[in-house]
C-alpha cells in the first residue's frame, strides 16, 4: 500500500501516450528498482492566522467550475450507468454542461458514407450521416436540463488523409488530418445544421463547439500548428455559416507538454500563437480554451493557476476562457486521485483562478473510462469525482460542500502560514452567515520530482463583522475524514466488492458535519476559531 499522501513519479499519462507503453514500463521498472525506504511524516505542526472581515465590500465568486464538466468519450455516453452518475452529478453539484471526446469517432457513425472501406448499405440512410447516437447523447442532457460542451473530434476513417501511425487508446481516437478541409468543414456545418434543426437555435447558442482536443499533442492531432489552423478555421467558418450566433473556440491546448512528429509549439505558447493567428486573419473566435494538470511539466509557483493567468493574458479583451480540463495529476493509477489530494488541489486551484477563468472543468465526474482500457478495481487511480460503483470520492465531497456557498468573496488575508494552506472566504447562500474553506496542499513540482510534503497546520481565523451568538461548524475531508479508498484497503481491497462492502465504503465517503468551538469578543462582533489543517486535507467552515 503507499503511503497515505505518497505522490507517484512514475509515469503520466501523457508520457504513456507520447512514448508508448514499452517506454513507459521501463521507466516505472527503473523507478521500483531505485526506490529508498519511505522517508519518515514529519507530524510537528506550524501555527499561522488568518483574518476575514465581513465589513469589507465582497467581490464576485462565479462558481466557473458547475459550467462544464468532463467525461471520456462518446460511446460511454450512451452507458445507462455513466449518465445514471452524470445526473446526480448535475443535481447535487450543478454540473451546467458535459465536455467528451469523440462525437465524431467512427465508432459513432455519424459521418459514415463508408464502412471499413465499402459503401455503407444505402438502406440504412438518406445520406453519408447517422446521427442517431449523438441524438441521444444530447436529448438525455437536454432533457435533464444540461447542454453539450461540443468537442468536434475526431476524424472520421472516411475522412482521414492516412491511416494513424498508431494508437495507444482503446477508443478509436483518430488523429489524422482530413484528406479534403473543404469536405471537413461540411461535415461540421452539417453536424451543426442538425443540432439546430433538432434542438432550436435559443438552445444550441448555449452550446459551445470546442475544435479538437490538444492539437499540440501529435497523439491527438497528427498535423502541424498550421494543419490545425486550417482544421479551425474550415470548421469556425462552417459553423458561422450556419448561424452567426452559434459559438466555436479553441484550440483546447494541453500545457507545458511537447510532442514527437511534427515541430509544434508547447502548450501556453501554441495557445498564444492561435489567438494571435486568428486575430490577424479575423477567423472566428468566440472562446479560448485550455487544459492544465498540476502534474504538466513547466508549472510555476501556482500550479495550473500559472498556466491559465498566462492562457488569460493572451486571450483577447472581451472573450471567455474555458479550461475544458484539469485535475490534479494527469497520471493516471495514482492514489492521489482517489484521495483528499485531489479535493485540496482543486480547492486550490479555484482559489487562485477566482476572476481569471470563466469556466474550470474536472477531469472527470466518472471512472467508467476507457482511454487505456476499463478498469474493475474499484479504487485504481481514476481520474474520477466518482469510482466505477459510483461512491463518492473526496474531490465529489468538495464541490458537493462548494454548490451550496454563495458568490460573493469575502477578503480573507493570512499570516505566518506555510506555502501550502490558503482559502477563501464566501457569502451570500441560502443558510446565511459566512463559509470559509481552507486547504493544505503541497503543489508538484513542475519537474517531474517528489514535492516536498505538507506539515501539518494549525491556523486560527479570525472574523469581523459576525452576528452575536453566532455558531460555527466544520466538514473535513482529509487522511481520517471522507475516506472511501481507505476504509476499501482495510477491506482487503476487493476487486470485486460484496454489495455489503460496497455500503461500508460508500458510507466512509460521507462528510460529518460537527460543531466547531467559536469564541466570541461580546459586543466587538469579532469571534475565532483554531483547527489544525493535516496534510492534503480541506476543512470548510460555516459561521452563522
Amino acid at each position: 500500500m503507499p503511503e497515505p499522501h505518497a505522490r507517484s513519479t512514475g509515469p503520466t499519462r501523457r508520457q504513456i501516450l507520447l512514448t508508448g507503453a514499452a517506454a513507459a514500463g521501463t521507466a516505472l521498472g527503473s523507478e521500483l528498482l531505485d526506490a529508498g525506504p519511505a522517508a519518515a511524516a514529519d507530524t510537528s505542526s506550524t501555527a499561522a492566522s488568518a483574518a476575514v472581515d465581513l465589513t469589507r465590500p465582497t467581490s464576485p465568486f462565479p462558481h466557473v467550475w458547475e459550467r462544464v464538466v468532463s467525461g471520456d468519450w462518446a460511446k460511454q455516453a450512451l452507458r445507462r450507468d455513466y449518465q445514471d452518475q452524470l445526473f446526480d452529478c448535475h443535481d447535487e453539484l450543478g454540473f451546467e454542461s458535459l465536455r467528451f471526446h469523440g462525437a465524431l469517432n467512427t465508432s459513432m457513425s455519424t459521418y459514415s458514407p463508408t464502412v471499413n472501406g465499402r459503401p455503407r448499405n444505402p438502406a440504412f440512410s438518406n445520406d453519408d450521416y447517422s446521427f442517431f447516437n449523438i441524438d441521444q447523447i444530447y436529448d438525455a442532457l437536454v432533457d435533464r436540463g444540461m447542454h453539450p460542451f461540443v468537442e468536434l473530434s475526431s476524424m472520421p476513417a472516411s475522412l482521414q488523409a492516412s491511416a494513424p501511425p498508431f494508437s495507444l487508446m482503446l477508443y478509436d481516437f483518430n488523429q489524422m488530418e482530413p484528406k479534403d478541409y473543404a469536405l471537413w468543414g461540411k461535415v461540421v456545418g452539417d453536424f451543426a445544421r442538425h443540432m439546430v434543426d433538432r434542438y432550436g437555435l435559443r438552445e444550441v447558442r448555449k452550446w459551445p463547439f470546442e475544435v479538437w482536443n490538444e492539437p499540440n499533442l501529435s497523439v491527438f492531432f497528427n498535423g502541424d500548428q498550421q494543419a490545425y489552423f486550417r482544421l479551425y478555421q474550415y470548421a469556425a467558418e462552417a459553423i458561422k455559416n450556419v448561424d452567426a450566433s452559434l459559438r466555436v473556440g479553441g484550440p483546447a491546448t494541453s500545457a507545458g507538454q511537447l510532442s514527437f512528429g511534427p515541430p509544434r509549439s508547447p502548450g501556453v505558447r501554441y495557445y498564444r500563437e492561435f489567438m494571435q493567428w486568428a486575430t490577424a486573419k479575423d477567423v472566428p473566435v468566440d472562446f479560448g480554451s485550455a487544459h492544465g494538470y498540476e502534474s504538466d511539466t513547466g508549472t510555476g509557483s501556482q500550479g495550473p493557476a500559472s498556466f491559465f493567468k498566462q492562457n488569460r493574458a493572451d486571450t483577447p479583451s472581451g472573450l471567455p476562457l474555458y479550461i475544458s480540463e484539469t485535475n490534479v495529476t494527469s497520471d493516471i493509477g495514482n492514489p492521489i486521485l482517489d484521495r483528499s489530494d485531489a479535493a485540496a488541489s482543486f480547492l486550490r486551484t479555484i482559489t487562485e483562478t477566482v476572476g481569471v477563468v470563466d469556466a474550470l472543468a474536472y477531469w472527470s465526474f466518472t471512472d467508467i473510462y476507457e482511454e487505456m482500457g476499463q478498469a474493475d478495481k474499484p479504487f485504481h487511480g481514476g481520474f474520477g469525482l466518482r469510482n466505477i460503483h459510483g461512491v463518492k470520492k473526496p474531490a465529489y465531497r468538495l464541490l458537493q460542500i462548494l454548490h451550496t456557498v454563495g458568490e460573493h468573496r469575502v477578503p480573507l488575508t493570512l499570516a505566518g502560514a506555510p506555502d501550502t494552506v490558503g482559502g477563501l472566504a464566501v457569502t451570500g447562500s441560502v443558510r446565511g452567515g459566512v463559509d470559509v474553506l481552507l486547504y493544505n496542499h503541497a503543489l508538484a513540482t513542475g519537474d517531474g520530482s517528489a514535492p516536498v510534503p505538507a506539515r501539518p497546520a494549525t491556523l486560527t481565523v479570525t472574523l469581523r463583522g459576525v452576528r452575536a451568538g453566532a455558531r460555527a461548524r466544520v466538514r473535513r475531508i482529509d487522511e481520517d475524514h471522507t475516506n472511501p479508498y481507505r476504509e476499501w484497503v482495510e477491506l482487503g481491497s476487493p476487486e470485486y466488492p460484496t454489495r455489503r462492502q460496497l455500503h461500508d465504503i460508500e458510507k466512509a465517503s460521507e462528510v460529518e458535519d460537527r460543531p466547531l468551538e467559536l469564541k466570541s469578543d461580546r459586543g466587538a462582533g469579532v469571534a475565532r476559531f483554531t483547527l489544525t489543517l493535516p496534510p492534503e486535507g480541506v476543512a470548510a467552515v460555516h459561521v452563522g
